[in-house]
């Protein structure tokens, strides 16, 4: 019976790397017996034609075609990657009816819960897909630290023995393709191709300006933060991925700091009590700890950095002025 290995995310930990690492050393994977499907460096259309995603493609890279692959080549072992992949109960039973002729292993890297707020909320607002507040985020967003509940849809489903969860921080994932590899069974690295981390992380000062251009086109277009949402995801590749592309072309030349922490550090521990008994199972349950340890790096003090306009310099503001006139004229 052939295995599939089926790495589900979750976002933000590094899985666009993961992807594209994975896709560039398709001969090193398959001169060990593991096929990566498909010429695309992510499986994201496998779970977009199943929740009937706007992005969805059904003319290519369909499950059809994956498992006609799968089928045709001579490799037993199967490598599947998508952050995309949602948890809902019924999702998660879609994903088993296509698989259910194969072995399959679902893989999992989990961010602590804090670290995770911290990269969503930066992320949504680089990304022009969020104008609200960090209080508002975190109240509306609570369901992508609930680790216990996407690991019990997949367990259910898939059994409990199945499921590889490996927390992703220094100390017990020192290098992140390395360790996929060995989740999945690689022990010989040689020949593999390394390649860079695919998300550049803005600095703080275009962290700031793009939040504020984000607020301009929200009210200019009368919208609430989750109508902003949703029309910079009906319609993503217009008017807000251009401005977005072009903003960050635009101030390149731009220095900030690039280590911030947008969530006050008091919520970032409320965030963490309220995940410590999850965890502590997660962690007995999953990986055998019987301390209970999920995470092992401590939540540290810090400064909660806000995203006020006082925190560009002069020559920024004027930048940020100029680009704001040049986009609503």
């Amino acid at each position: 019976m052939k295995q599939v290995f089926l790495h589900i995310g979750t976002p933000k930990t590094g899985t666009t790397s993961l992807q594209v690492f994975l896709q560039k050393n398709k001969e090193n994977l398959a001169k060990q017996g593991y096929l990566y499907p498909s010429q695309e460096a992510a499986h994201h259309n496998l779970a977009y034609t199943l929740t009937k995603h706007p992005k969805a493609n059904y003319q290519s890279n369909t499950w059809e075609d994956i498992i006609e692959e799968i089928e045709s080549k001579d490799l037993n072992k199967i490598i599947i990657s998508s952050e995309c992949f949602i948890s809902s109960s019924d999702f998660v039973r879609q994903v088993w009816q296509k698989l259910n002729k194969y072995e399959t292993k679902i893989i999992i890297y989990l961010k602590r819960q804090d670290l995770r707020f911290e990269s969503s909320f930066s992320h949504q607002i680089r990304m022009g897909d969020y104008t609200g507040s960090v209080d508002f985020y975190l109240q509306n967003h609570l369901h992508i630290i609930n680790y216990v509940r996407t690991l019990n849809r997949w367990g259910q489903v898939f059994g409990r023995e199945n499921i590889i969860v490996r927390p992703l921080e220094k100390e017990q994932v020192p290098d992140l393709y390395q360790d996929f590899l060995e989740s999945v069974n690689i022990v010989n690295f040689d020949g593999f191709e390394r390649t860079g981390d695919r998300n550049i992380k803005p600095n703080f000062a275009q962290i700031v300006a793009i939040n504020f251009i984000n607020q301009k086109i929200a009210t200019k277009l009368g919208l609430e933060a989750e109508g902003f949402l949703k029309l910079n995801r009906q319609d993503g590749n217009s008017l807000l991925e251009k401005y977005r592309r072009t903003f960050f072309k635009q101030t390149q030349h731009w220095q900030g700091k690039m280590k911030y922490n947008l969530i006050p550090y008091e919520q970032a521990v409320e965030i963490l009590e309220k995940c410590q008994e999850a965890n502590a199972r997660i962690a007995r349950r999953y990986l055998n700890r019987k301390d209970g340890r999920l995470f092992y790096q401590p939540l540290e003090q810090y400064e909660h950095d806000s995203l006020d306009l006082s925190n560009l310099t002069k020559e920024q503001s004027i930048d940020l002025c100029s680009y704001i006139s040049y986009l609503f004229t």
